[in-house]
Order: structure tokens, then C-alpha cells, then sequence
């Protein structure tokens, strides 16, 4: 008996001393995770960048003129950009979120940057007139820096609960959202410099205003600090067209106002731009006037009321 009662605390001693991990705060273990004992604010810092490009149609415009066939082949190029902004997440729910039972709106962000657009259009015109038929081939490029303000509201989608009950650290990341921009700076090729007569050369206004919807996935890092990656693109939009139909026109510039396609008119195409992000953001901390209370125990608790 002496011998077993001797070899069982031999080997529950040895089971403690090969686990020290367990009993020291801070440490990850299954039996105590290290807990994190920030106090939170409800808001902090996002800042993103990545790339831009321009779509276009695969579909080719072609121009019958007398003597002459126009046939317009746009294409975009990728381009880069950058914001820095707020996080927001909301202190109350809304009454239509409760009577739904759901959170209609996980956070929201607001952001200024800067995008830089690059595309372009080739044009081919097959003359007819000439004893031998022949065409010659322009290259229209843009490249386009603009500036802009962003505001977005964002549902959060998590892909399962822990069986503790935690929200899984991998979601969908939807956004939906408004952006303002204007053109700083312009490097374009001009059409009206080749004296084309059936081709009409359309510039947008800065400013410009559209409705936009992103989705990425997300990934929580740790408690307040998240990043997502994604697509952004404008589904709505509004804008003010400069429209030169030829240079021979009694009409050389004329202005338009278009609402619903977001696509931006250049030359004699649309390019609808899309963004692929890569976004940061944590949540600031609340600043302690003292030292943070140590835990208690419920019977140090009894025991400090009676001391009260």
C-alpha cells in the first residue's frame, strides 16, 4: 500500500512539474488560454491599398463614314491605390435589427485616398476612297489619378460558431456604400488631334459621385484586430459628360448628365473600374488612469464586503 500510495505522488508530481505552462498567467494552454484584457473602444484605425483596373466591353464599336470604317477597341491596365480611415462599430442596435433578429449593420468605415486608372483605345480606320484599300491603326491611352471620399456600411458573415459558442475568425466581409472622386491629374492622348470626323472624344467632369458594393473575406488576428481582403466595384453612378462629336461639328463641345451606369466615358468607350483591396484595421484602446483591478475570487469578494 505504502509502495502504490508512494508511486501515485511520484507520478501526479511529475504530471504537474511537466505542465508549468498551465498555472502561469499568460500562457496558452487547452486548460487556461491567455486572456485578453484590453479595454476596447468602439472605434479605431482602417487603412487599405491594392490595385485598380479599368473594364471594358469585348465588344468592338465600329463606325461606318464615307470612305472610311472606325472600329474602336478599348482595354484597361492595372493601376494601384491607397486609403486611410475610421472604423466605427455601433454602440446600439436598431429596433428593425431586433424585431429581425440579426445585425443588419456589423461596423461602418469612411476613408479618403488616392486611385490611379490606366487604360486605353485603339482605333483602326480602313479606308475605301484609295485606289488600294488601306488602314491605319491610333493608340488613345489614359491614365487618370483621382481623389476621393468614401463611406461604407458593412454585414459581416461568419462561417460557423466554436462549440464554445464563439463566432468563427473567418468571414464575409459585404460592404455596401457611396464614394466621391475628382480628377487631379490627367496624362491622355487626344483624339481631335487626328482630325477625325466620325469619332466622337468624351471626357468625364470631376467631380463624380457613385454607388458602390464590395465583398471580401475576412480574418480575425486577434480581439479588435481584423484584415480583409476583396473587390470593390461601383454598381450605380453619376456623372457630367464633355462630349466633342467631331472637330468638324457646329457643335465642337457640348456637356451631358448621366445617372445609373457607373462606368466613366473616355475617347469613345466606358470603363467601369474595379478595385482588389488588401484592408487593416484595429480597434484603439482605452487609455487606464490606474492600475487595472487584479481578480478576485467570490470569497474575497464576501470577504471585502464585509469590510465595507
Amino acid at each position: 500500500m505504502k509502495t502504490l500510495i508512494t508511486l501515485s505522488l511520484l507520478f501526479y508530481s511529475g504530471f504537474i512539474f511537466a505542465q508549468p505552462r498551465n498555472l502561469i498567467p499568460g500562457k496558452k494552454s487547452k486548460m487556461f488560454g491567455k486572456r485578453d484584457l484590453r479595454d476596447l473602444r468602439g472605434f479605431g484605425l482602417q487603412s487599405q491599398f491594392g490595385l485598380t483596373y479599368l473594364m471594358t466591353s469585348r465588344k468592338k464599336e465600329i463606325i461606318e463614314a464615307p470612305g472610311s470604317t472606325h472600329e474602336n477597341d478599348s482595354y484597361g491596365k492595372l493601376g494601384i491605390y491607397g486609403e486611410v480611415g475610421m472604423i466605427h462599430f455601433p454602440k446600439k442596435r436598431s429596433k428593425l435589427s431586433l424585431k429581425m433578429k440579426t445585425v443588419l449593420v456589423s461596423y461602418f468605415d469612411w476613408g479618403i485616398g488616392f486611385k490611379y486608372f490606366r487604360g486605353g483605345e485603339n482605333t483602326n480606320i480602313n479606308y475605301s476612297i484609295l485606289i488600294e484599300p488601306s488602314s491605319q491603326t491610333y493608340d488613345f491611352r489614359l491614365e487618370h489619378g483621382n481623389v476621393y471620399g468614401r463611406f461604407s456600411l458593412h454585414k459581416n458573415i461568419h462561417f460557423k460558431k466554436k462549440a464554445n459558442g464563439n463566432k468563427s475568425k473567418i468571414f464575409l466581409d459585404n460592404s455596401l456604400g457611396i464614394n466621391i472622386e475628382s480628377r487631379i491629374i490627367e496624362r491622355s492622348t487626344s483624339s481631335s488631334l487626328y482630325m477625325f470626323d466620325y469619332k466622337s472624344e468624351n471626357s468625364y467632369n470631376p467631380p463624380y459621385a457613385q454607388i458602390h458594393y464590395g465583398l471580401g473575406l475576412g480574418v480575425k488576428l486577434k480581439r479588435g484586430s481584423y484584415i480583409v481582403t476583396g473587390i470593390r466595384a461601383p454598381i450605380l453612378g453619376y456623372q457630367s459628360i464633355r462630349r466633342n462629336n467631331s472637330i468638324l461639328s457646329s457643335y465642337p463641345l457640348n456637356s451631358e448628365h448621366y445617372f445609373g451606369n457607373p462606368s466613366l466615358r473616355w475617347f469613345s468607350s466606358k470603363y467601369w473600374p474595379i478595385l482588389f483591396q488588401v484592408k487593416y484595421m484595429f480597434l484603439f484602446e482605452k487609455k487606464q488612469d490606474s492600475c487595472r483591478p487584479a481578480l478576485i475570487n467570490s470569497q474575497d469578494k464576501e470577504t471585502q464586503k464585509n469590510r465595507k
